[in-house]
């Protein structure tokens, strides 16, 4: 008996028997469940599954017909990914859901509500990538076109974590530069371009030249196997986060070490709203003292989670900091646990990704470019 490689969840008989047609008809070895609990121990006892396709919402089957009847299951779809991945963490997971498209419309039809909530599931462990239902009946064959040619792509490594999220930086031009070197680097076809064959082509003033023509910059988050890059809002141009992506895909495209060293990084202090009259803590030591440290049941007193004294100590240092906020904000982004995004580099003073950086182009559209 041959083993399943690809776990289906969904409550509804149709979608998972469309699922499961595509799949097997193209020589996809599949298990079905309409059940979660059913779902999360298959993942767990067979390690030949690599793949899941999970749909978000799960009722108890058989679904009624009516709204009003229907229950349920105690685990939804992030709650199976959660119970997969607290023990198998090499599990390749797409979320087939209607439920950003659902949350859209409950808002009137809100693209922001539809961005956020797809963010949200892309946010969960292991999770590469997600499909609405409605672009499977829209378009089913390139859809399950694209989750085969997920399926089928041949391990590079025996290890299950080679795959790793990409930052990537985006220069946006306009429509007509950007097809002219679409065109240049013989990819018209590409909505989203490579920085390195243009990098080829003319070296280290192609890139400069790039980025001082450069409509915007952004920061874009490209997750394993996903089918498209995604722009992040949380990180903006001219801050400290965005200087040291920058500093970093610029190295990556150079095939320098990628590594961030503490003179590379053009420390700039962070903008403080005035205060007025009293309401300002430097003129009271206490409400300093009370806002930095708390404490313990013993009556220590210690720094409180998440304070930074910046410049006071031999052990911090502006680099340092900046990393950490860092960390953070991609940690958001489910690119990893925080302390592991990074790793201090004696050799170099300085600190090294463990994700991969690069540089892409795309198109900026008239009246949609942000002010650099």
């Amino acid at each position: 008996m041959v083993e399943p490689n690809v776990l289906i969840l969904d409550d509804d008989d149709a979608w998972l028997y469309r699922h499961r047609g595509y799949l097997e008809d193209a020589g996809v070895h599949c298990y079905a469940t309409r059940l979660a609990k059913e779902a999360i121990n298959a993942a767990k006892t067979n390690p030949a599954i690599k793949f899941a396709i999970i749909d978000e919402v799960l009722y108890v089957p058989p679904v009624p017909a009516n709204d009003k009847d229907r229950e349920l299951q105690r685990w939804q779809g992030h709650g199976v990914v959660r119970e997969i991945t607290a023990q198998r963490l090499d599990l390749q997971i797409i979320i087939v859901s209607s439920a950003p498209q659902l949350s859209s419309e409950a808002s009137g039809g809100s693209n922001r509500a539809f961005r956020e909530e797809t963010k949200r599931l892309r946010r969960q462990k292991c999770v590469i990538d997600i499909i609405h239902k409605q672009d499977i009946e829209e378009d089913p064959d390139g859809s399950y076109g694209w989750i085969l040619d997920l399926i089928k792509k041949p391990q590079t490594s025996g290890s299950p974590t080679t795959a790793t999220p990409k930052m990537l930086i985006g220069l946006g031009f306009t429509e007509t530069e950007y097809a002219a070197m679409a065109e240049q680097a013989n990819m018209a076809k590409k909505k989203i371009l490579p920085m390195a064959p243009f990098f080829r082509m003319g070296g280290e003033p192609v890139l400069k030249s790039f980025f001082e023509r450069a409509k915007e910059k952004t920061v874009w988050v490209e997750m394993p196997g996903a089918r498209k890059p995604e722009r992040v809002s949380t990180i903006k141009q001219g801050s400290s986060a965005f200087q040291i992506l920058e500093v970093l895909a610029i190295k990556t495209e150079k095939a320098q070490d990628v590594v961030i060293q503490e003179q590379e990084y053009q420390y700039s202090p962070r903008k403080a709203k005035k205060a007025t009259g009293n309401n300002n803590p430097s003129y009271d030591p206490r409400s300093v003292r009370d806002f930095a440290f708390e404490y313990t049941e013993e009556g220590g007193r210690r720094s409180r989670t998440g304070v930074q004294f910046e410049g006071h100590t031999e052990q911090t240092t502006r680099l340092k900091v900046a990393i950490h906020r860092l960390s953070q904000k991609l940690a958001n982004l489910n690119l990893g646990a925080a302390r592991q995004l990074f790793d201090h580099k004696l050799d170099y003073k300085g600190y090294q990704p463990t994700f991969t950086l690069g540089i892409i182009v795309y198109a900026v559209r008239p009246g949609k470019s942000r002010r650099r």
